[in-house]
């Protein structure tokens, strides 16, 4: 792993703002109008900063919200814990993670390692953001190898609570950390893990960007913040880890006649009436099924055998990823990619399935996909391969605005 390090947060002033009117979801899974409930929520809501209505404006905002004292810059350095409970199919999780600066390091290095494509037009947006603000506003989540638990172990006393946040029948809680031995065994632990990105490809490449622009500003100096990015970082083990499939619907001309050509490469093995459930019962070969939503009716589909031979040829190690596989069908029996359905705006990106169902009443057609396990995101990330875009979806995610890093060029002053 790249040079892990405690740091001096910025975060919300709990005298001045009530925090859960301040926080936010994660900008890239939220609709316009989710947008423009939480930016009514608070003059002071994150996404006035995050999703602001100019790069200009987000400046004078951050400017004036440090000099009104509405954020505030910890101290002294520290780690943070961050803790979260939720329930997921009626059966309770806590997965524990922690916040702390990660030095940047280029994929080709192989320290830090992606498993999802990524697209310039979102980079240059969250590019313009870095310049003018100096700011990053939300975490890259990133995994790390930890098969006892080690780094999760004697926390009891260690931790001081900052936050404790209920949003949407979640808890997220909010330690710092600043007990000298427990940060330098962490770290010391950390130095020769790899970290999978799990979630924040964008934010992580816009780092790199940002990191090349300031050192034409500053030059190579290793002890300025923007070599870093604020990481939040679990163990790739821990069974309170859920990654979770990211659906899709689209918006086809005739969807009757795409279900009929697909069936040349798949074929259905299922077909019930259609309610919101647990679909994974339901999946026994799960990079090769998924299910398809149309008129009321679910469709559950499995790939035939010959084609699957086929794609295992072309690319063994994708294969195991279902949505690589219904990608390759689709583009067959559509004459189209699904980059291009989504330019077009015939294609979304959904992680709930009771959205899926409003897209679906709204006459799109509904893709549903299974469960598939961390360890193949681990598998790909290791062969240097990139998962199709908006492939997995860590659930839940954790908040906007929890915690603030700055990257404006200053010198970082950390001893541990």
């Amino acid at each position: 792993m790249p040079r892990s390090l405690p740091f001096c947060a910025w975060r919300y002033n709990t005298i001045k703002v009530n925090i859960e009117d301040v926080i936010a979801p994660q900008y890239d899974v939220v609709s316009q109008e989710e947008v423009n409930h939480f930016k009514n929520k608070s003059p002071y809501n994150i996404f006035h900063l995050e999703l602001p209505e100019s790069y200009q404006r987000a400046k004078e905002l951050l400017n004036s919200w440090i000099k009104e004292q509405i954020l505030i810059k910890n101290q002294t350095p520290g780690i943070y814990l961050y803790e979260l409970e939720f329930t997921y199919h009626g059966k309770k999780f806590n997965r524990k993670g922690f916040i702390n600066l990660i030095e940047l390091s280029p994929f080709e290095e192989g320290k830090i390692l992606p498993h999802e494509k990524v697209y310039n037009k979102v980079t240059d947006e969250r590019l313009e953001l870095f310049k003018n603000t100096g700011f990053q506003f939300s975490q890259v989540f990133g995994l790390y190898e930890d098969p006892e638990l080690f780094t999760l172990k004697n926390l009891k006393n260690k931790k001081k609570l900052i936050y404790s946040i209920n949003y949407k029948g979640e808890k997220h809680k909010l330690y710092k950390i600043t007990d000298k031995e427990f940060v330098k065994n962490l770290i010391k632990f950390l130095e020769d893990k790899r970290i999978y990105i799990a979630d924040g490809h964008h934010r992580y490449t816009t780092a790199l960007r940002y990191k090349e622009y300031m050192e034409n500003l500053y030059g190579k100096k290793n002890y300025k913040d923007y070599n870093y990015i604020a990481m939040y970082i679990c163990p790739l083990e821990d069974k309170n880890l859920l990654m979770l499939p990211t659906h899709r619907t689209y918006f086809l001309e005739d969807p009757e006649g795409f279900l009929k050509k697909l069936k040349n490469f798949a074929e259905v093995f299922k077909e019930i009436n259609f309610k919101p459930e647990n679909f994974d019962n339901y999946f026994n070969k799960k990079a090769q099924e998924w299910l398809i939503f149309l008129n009321n009716k679910a469709y559950f589909f499995c790939i035939k055998k010959e084609f699957l031979e086929k794609i295992k040829t072309e690319d063994p190690i994708l294969s195991e990823v279902t949505l690589y596989n219904f990608l390759k069908i689709l583009e067959l029996s559509t004459g189209l990619k699904e980059e291009q359905l989504k330019e077009k705006g015939r294609a979304k990106f959904v992680c709930d399935i009771n959205e899926v169902i409003k897209e679906v009443q709204r006459g799109a057609i509904g893709i549903i996909f299974p469960v598939i396990s961390p360890l193949v995101l681990k598998k790909v990330a290791q062969a240097k391969k990139r998962m199709p875009h908006k492939c997995t979806y860590f659930y839940p995610k954790i908040l906007t605005g929890i915690l603030l890093n700055e990257i404006s060029g200053k010198d970082l002053k950390i001893e541990l």
